[in-house]
C-alpha cells in the first residue's frame, strides 16, 4: 500500500492480492478468540500498510504464537524414576 501511495497508481492485480491478504488476515484473526482487540486491529493496518511482506511477517507471527500456544498446554510429565533417578524407587 506504501508504494501504491507513492506511486500513485495500483496495478488491478496488486489490488486483488491486497483484498485477499487482508481477507485471510481477519480469517486468521477471528480464530485467536484469547487475543484483545487493538493487537487485532494492528495487526490488519499494519499488513494493509506493507501488503505482502507485512503478511508474511503476520503468518510467522501466529504460527509461533499458536506453537508457543500448543506447547504450554501440553504440560510435561515426569520421567519414570528408578534406582537411579532422583526419587524412590
Amino acid at each position: 500500500m506504501l508504494l501504491f501511495v507513492l506511486t500513485q497508481s495500483a496495478p488491478p492485480i496488486m489490488v486483488l492480492v491486497l483484498a485477499v491478504t487482508l481477507y485471510l488476515v481477519v480469517m486468521d484473526l477471528r480464530q485467536e478468540e484469547d487475543l484483545d482487540y487493538t493487537p487485532k486491529v494492528w495487526w490488519f493496518l499494519f499488513v494493509v500498510l506493507t501488503h505482502v511482506p507485512g503478511y508474511l511477517l503476520f503468518r510467522v507471527w501466529i504460527a509461533m504464537r499458536r506453537h508457543r500456544r500448543k506447547e504450554a498446554a501440553h504440560a510435561a510429565s515426569p520421567g519414570p524414576r528408578g534406582r537411579r533417578g532422583d526419587g524412590p524407587a
